[in-house]
């Protein structure tokens, strides 16, 4: 059966390329201020891919068919607070991930004084190995690359890091984390995101929370900025390593920012925070879409009023070399990052705010959980956390309340999910996988 594809590689400076001229390898030279996850989605060929009818997947959510409908609260979970934030901790926390390695569970999150995305904002982690017991104090994940100060007092923009969570190379275990700059003007139409890519760094991080020595994701390491040490490139062969680990459809990254990062819906949406990539039993791969509202709009009224408050779709039926158009589906989103996987009695699950209003409205005060048997038809749902704590603290980008921004893993017989209390507290709850059974 022919498939058809239109290929379009995406490159770090923005620009759309022939498939036969790539901008640049993942594998070859490189220009010192791009790097792993940023080349990543070159090398991922961010692609649309024309399925004939047949072919044709889709995903549905269909809880609220059910007869007896209605919120279902899980029930018999622990919760721990990881960070209660105050100012001398960081008012700002968010972008949270979660890793079992060697009977440790990690956690680790993005860091900041008070603002989103600003100068110096940071990874930092705590760690576990009794299972989420006890846990240590929170530690430096990554050192801030500029002066740790809030947007307001940042008269040029600096850089700022973004989490990309965890990578198991070679019988070890690495943090990586995205660095950016802001930028003061669109670079290439209103609904998008302003910044351009220094580069990536990663560490090893080791079982009894020691690190070590930070290195850039590249070839040749970009300049630092005054009064901050320069960090070393990596060497070749684990980059490349680390290249192919977020190759592999299953490791696709996340949280990537710039001007098309990602490619636009068939109805013209913008799409951004895609979720971790699911595989069904006949090999196709899924993934689920934040959209953003029209490419077309000009205001943030615009963009705003365009966006329908559901997920898109993508799916891949070449082990993630291709990937089709992201298409609309009926699973309520109120446009925010959210989290898939499979649990061990092969379930599918869907980790987001359910609720088909803005932020702002209180979108993001639900955190559910939505099951699937097949991966596609998603038809219970629980409820993880409902009603957020008041907003303590004042920050850019910090409007909206709730219970935001999920990760989670299976440790053991629970799912652990991590996620941030309004953009200031990290909290992690155990849910023991026999209450979803029960869903």
């Amino acid at each position: 059966m022919a498939v058809s594809r239109l290929l379009l590689p995406i490159s770090i400076d923005g620009g759309v390329y022939p498939l036969k001229q790539p901008p640049y390898s993942m594998h070859n030279c490189y220009p010192p201020r791009f790097s792993l996850l940023a080349c990543s989605v070159v090398a991922l060929s961010l692609a649309t891919t024309t399925l004939t009818a047949s072919e044709q997947r889709v995903v549905t959510w269909t809880v609220q068919e059910a007869s007896d409908y209605r919120y279902h609260f899980l029930e018999k979970t622990k919760t721990t607070k990881l960070l209660d934030a105050t100012p001398e901790t960081g008012t700002f926390n968010l972008h949270g991930f979660l890793c079992y390695y060697q009977g440790v569970l990690f956690a680790s999150w993005d860091n900041h004084l008070r603002d989103e995305n600003s100068s110096g904002q940071h990874g930092v982690f705590r760690y576990s190995a009794d299972e989420g017991k006890t846990w240590s104090d929170q530690k430096r994940l990554f050192p801030p690359l500029a002066d740790y100060v809030p947007a307001s007092e940042t008269k040029t923009p600096k850089p700022f890091q973004t989490s990309q969570g965890f990578a198991k190379v070679d019988g070890k275990l690495y943090a990586v984390t995205c660095v950016d700059r802001s930028l003061k003007k669109k670079m290439y139409r209103f609904n998008e995101v302003s910044r351009t890519r220094i580069g990536l760094l990663a560490r090893e991080v080791r079982v009894d929370g020691t690190l070590g020595p930070v290195f850039w994701l590249s070839n040749a390491a970009p300049k630092p900025e005054a009064g901050y040490p320069a960090i070393p490139a990596g060497d070749p062969s684990l980059v490349a390593k680390l290249n192919a680990y977020f190759e592999e459809p299953a490791n696709l990254p996340q949280l990537l920012f710039k001007p098309r990062q990602w490619p636009d819906s068939d109805d013209e949406h913008r799409m951004t925070e895609p979720t971790q990539p699911w595989r069904l039993k006949d090999g196709t791969w899924v993934r689920l879409y934040r959209n953003q509202g029209t490419v077309h709009g000009t205001t943030r009224a615009q963009t705003e009023a365009s966006r329908p408050r559901r997920h898109y779709a993508s799916f891949s039926l070449d082990d993630g070399k291709t990937w089709s158009t992201p298409t609309r589906t009926n699973f309520p989103d109120t446009g925010a990052r959210a989290n898939a996987g499979q649990l061990p009695n092969g379930y599918y699950y869907v980790i987001n705010n359910p609720l088909p209003m803005s932020s702002r409205q209180g979108g993001r005060q639900m955190l559910a959980i939505s099951l699937s048997k097949d991966g596609l038809n998603f038809d219970r749902m629980a409820v993880i956390k409902f009603v957020a704590p008041p907003q303590r603290y004042e920050g850019k980008s910090k409007g909206a309340g709730g219970f935001q921004y999920p990760h989670s893993v299976v440790v053991g017989k629970s799912l652990w999910i991590i996620y941030s209390v309004n953009k200031e507290d990290v909290e992690v709850v155990r849910v023991p996988l026999a209450q979803l059974s029960k869903r």
